[in-house]
């Protein structure tokens, strides 16, 4: 399994950051906005939505909103970040602090739904926003955080993982994993300002800021584990060999670019 994952990442990776890199704004949030549409295509089952047309009508309001962003996100602009980054801190606190309580509440499809329209969109406006207002390093850094954080806490829990983190949603994620992934997260940001020259008191709120962003990106995944949980699957989907599905890779990163978007604009770090 993990020389499948390995395989999977190596191949993705590099066009990942090809694409950060090189695409310009516009086909930047098309492309973005077609990786979420297959994550709501998975969320919706994941919901319990049955049936296809019913799953394409709700992968459909998420493209629309999309398409008519122009008209209405700009207006947004001064409260959404604070609206969405509360509510991963909410999800965040409600998981580790009551995660049986949380794990027994029998949602209905029409909140997770819900629910699941307004983390993707969300998602999709505050990563275009990062791209237009801070530029592709920002993006890249934050792609990078999350995939390393991600693979710090794989092989630290592996290695020395003895406490469960939240067992009844997630019973391989550890805290010792946890830990490894605030170290690999707090010497990669420290590293790059001292980089790019930030000055000192800089380079600490961006180590503070990129691991909270950790964080919360680790609440994503947790939120994402409970739906999975609940509908009694391993994966959201099975489109990236040993990864799962689209949403498996990116529910971190949905919920990480809320706080590393706000903390980017309220203490003006750009790279």
């Amino acid at each position: 399994m993990l020389k499948i994952r390995l395989i999977t990442a190596a191949v993705l990776a590099p066009l990942i950051v090809l694409a950060i890199l090189q695409l310009p704004p516009l086909w930047f949030a098309f492309l973005w906005g077609v990786v979420l549409a297959v994550a709501a295509w998975e969320w919706s089952g994941l919901a319990g939505l049955a049936g296809v047309p019913a799953r394409l009508v709700f992968v459909g309001a998420l493209i629309a909103c999309q398409v008519s962003g122009k008209y209405w996100a700009n207006y947004a602009i001064d409260w959404l970040p604070w609206v969405v980054a509360a509510w991963w801190f909410v999800v965040g606190m409600a998981l580790r602090m009551a995660p049986d309580r949380v794990l027994a509440w029998r949602y209905p499809t029409a909140v997770k739904l819900v629910i699941g329209w307004f983390v993707l969109l969300t998602a999709w406006i505050l990563m275009l926003w990062l791209r237009v207002n801070f530029g592709v390093k920002q993006v890249l850094f934050l792609v990078l955080l999350i995939w390393l954080a991600d693979a710090a806490a794989y092989f630290a829990g592996k290695r020395f993982g003895r406490t469960k983190l939240v067992p009844q949603i997630s019973p391989g994620k550890t805290v010792e994993g946890v830990y490894g992934a605030l170290l690999i997260s707090a010497l990669y940001a420290a590293g790059v300002g001292i980089y790019f020259d930030f000055k000192p008191i800089v380079i600490s709120d961006f180590v503070v800021l990129s691991l909270v962003t950790v964080i919360i990106s680790i609440a994503g995944d947790l939120f994402e584990s409970l739906l999975k949980r609940q509908r009694g699957v391993k994966d959201s989907g099975a489109l990236f060999p040993g990864h799962g599905g689209v949403l498996d890779r990116v529910d971190s990163l949905v919920a990480a670019v809320s706080i590393f978007y706000l903390g980017s604009y309220l203490r003006e770090i750009f790279l």
